[in-house]
């Protein structure tokens, strides 16, 4: 996949790009039937909600034990818009999972930007990092859809408080002031990434977003995968393994069809 010039520009306004239905059902199905082995480890790569502890929030390093997860991880209709709109060469800098469940147990994510732990934990030295995602389901109006607040990247990195359900918990989420965010959302709006499963985005690491509870009765799973341009690997080793990936071998396509 090749991105055009106006995609490119795209990018560059609005901070991310949209792909309804990317990937097919067939290919998508291959991800779907890897979704409850993953939910079911115990190792400490499964963070658990708080007020739920059955329910998985995030699955970090999908890509190290599961064979689809991990061709999605090198599939080029990801890869390849990543390394066009970083220009350079990638590695994975994390991997994660958030399963959403339905009925209240996916809560909610406050509104944040994903490049200040990444800078301040993992030491990466610009926001040359893009999250790539892809929905394992279908993301609805009802489901607690992933929401965005166009351009906000441009503004640069903000000041923002560490939330304190993610103090020792690794995933060390900095939230974004409501003072802020209401001048950000005036300023622009807020636009719900909705589409059925096997549509994908790509979103830069400083553009502000967020997303409800999902009160739905059905679970809203999204695969979130961090590529972090090879120029600007990360020089800290705190976070183990699953949360800051210290291979930074650059990644290469697997073909069009490795989900097929």
């Amino acid at each position: 996949m090749k991105l055009s010039a106006e995609n490119i520009s795209q990018f560059n306004d609005q901070g991310y790009l949209f792909f309804p239905e990317l990937f097919s059902k067939n290919e998508i199905a291959k991800l779907q039937n890897e979704v409850p082995s993953i939910l079911n480890r115990t190792g400490p790569e499964i963070v658990r909600e708080k007020h739920d502890s059955k329910a998985a929030r995030l699955a970090f390093g999908v890509h190290s034990y599961s064979n689809p997860f991990e061709h999605m991880l090198r599939h080029p209709r990801m890869l390849e818009p990543v390394k066009q709109l970083l220009n350079d060469e990638v590695y994975l800098h994390q991997s994660r999972l958030n399963p959403k469940y339905g009925f209240g147990s996916g809560a909610s994510w406050d509104w944040h930007q994903d490049y200040p732990p990444f800078q301040y934990i993992d030491g990466m030295k610009e926001p040359k990092c893009i999250m790539a995602t892809v929905f394992i389901d279908d993301c609805t109006a009802v489901t607690s859809p992933l929401l965005v607040i166009p351009g906000s990247h441009k503004y640069g990195l903000f000041e923002s408080k560490l939330h304190e359900d993610a103090k020792g918990k690794g995933y060390a989420l900095h939230h974004i002031d409501n003072t802020l965010l209401e001048k950000l959302a005036n300023e622009s709006t807020i636009e719900p990434l909705i589409g059925p499963a096997g549509s994908a985005a790509f979103v830069l690491c400083t553009l502000v977003h967020g997303s409800a509870n999902n009160v739905s009765p059905w679970r809203r799973a999204v695969l979130y995968m961090n590529y972090n341009a090879v120029s600007n690997a990360c020089t800290e080793s705190s976070r183990p393994w699953f949360q800051n990936n210290r291979d930074f071998t650059p990644l290469n396509s697997l073909g069009d069809d490795c989900l097929e």
